[in-house]
């Protein structure tokens, strides 16, 4: 099963911990792996669990509703139920509440497509989206991961942070190329960082899609580190990367402050 969901079980209070609960999303999980419909077989397969565990788990998640069984062809698929749990998450969140007017007012005067992304371990996801016109991904939507280390997003939220700190996440991270241009070096991906860090927001050229520019700024909690950050995308055929951060930098940058409810930048150190 997947390294980030089995990190986290490692590293949680052995006192406090429901092995079942961790089970039943396990299952869950299964299917960001393994497509859209699995057999009890696979599921087994891809959470570790025996089949007599899997068929437990199973049952009570098609029984809460989360789960939708085909009885003829025995094969299991995501409810439409699950997306309940997201929305209280975008429902409840007040700096989503707040980016989402952000956004919403940055998409319009821009007429360029602007997101918000939170961190989660290694990856950053997707909680507001508003595509332009010209958006150069269409396919990305609400609950999308997208690496940490090689999107915008995920390198304005680590600039946020030390380098230990960064190191760590790296070491966590599959570095692998997305695009001929991803950045998969390390020490490439610190330099990028760093330099995120001074300036206040981070820019990639077609580093995890062909033919986008991405220039991101963290929104900062009270003590200047950052979990998650919103970002502009454009398109090669329209921008330069340093155009996109001469004419806009500043303008993304305001927007993460006010969303932050900060007023001020200031630099993190470099180490």
């Amino acid at each position: 099963m997947d390294d980030m969901l089995n990190a986290k079980a490692a590293t949680a209070e052995p006192a406090w911990f429901v092995s079942s609960v961790e089970k039943a999303f396990r299952i869950l999980r299964a299917f960001e792996l393994g497509g859209r419909s699995l057999s009890l077989t696979e599921i087994a397969e891809l959470t570790g669990l025996d089949k007599s565990a899997a068929q437990r788990f199973t049952y009570t998640l098609a029984a809460l509703g989360y789960l939708h069984k085909d009885s003829k062809a025995r094969r299991y698929t995501i409810s439409p139920k699950v997306m309940s749990l997201g929305m209280i998450y975008l429902r409840t969140d007040p700096i989503v509440a707040r980016a989402r007017h952000q956004l919403y007012e940055l998409n319009k005067s821009l007429d360029a497509t602007v997101n918000m992304t939170v961190l989660d371990d290694t990856d950053v996801i997707y909680v507001v989206r508003y595509p332009g016109r010209r958006a150069v991904t269409v396919d990305v939507v609400l609950g999308m991961r997208r690496p940490a280390f090689c999107s915008a997003s995920g390198r304005a939220i680590l600039s946020t942070l030390t380098d230990d700190e960064v190191l760590a996440v790296l070491d966590r991270s599959k570095l692998v190329a997305y695009t001929g241009h991803t950045r998969t070096s390390p020490d490439a991906i610190m330099a990028e960082i760093r330099k995120a860090r001074a300036q206040g927001f981070a820019l990639t050229e077609q580093e995890t899609s062909i033919g986008d520019i991405s220039l991101a700024a963290p929104v900062r909690n009270a003590d200047g580190r950052s979990t998650a950050a919103i970002n502009i995308s454009v398109s090669i055929a329209d921008w330069t990367g340093a155009e996109l951060a001469l004419k806009l930098g500043p303008t993304i940058v305001d927007a993460a402050r006010a969303i932050s409810g900060t007023s001020e930048f200031h630099p993190m150190p470099m180490a």
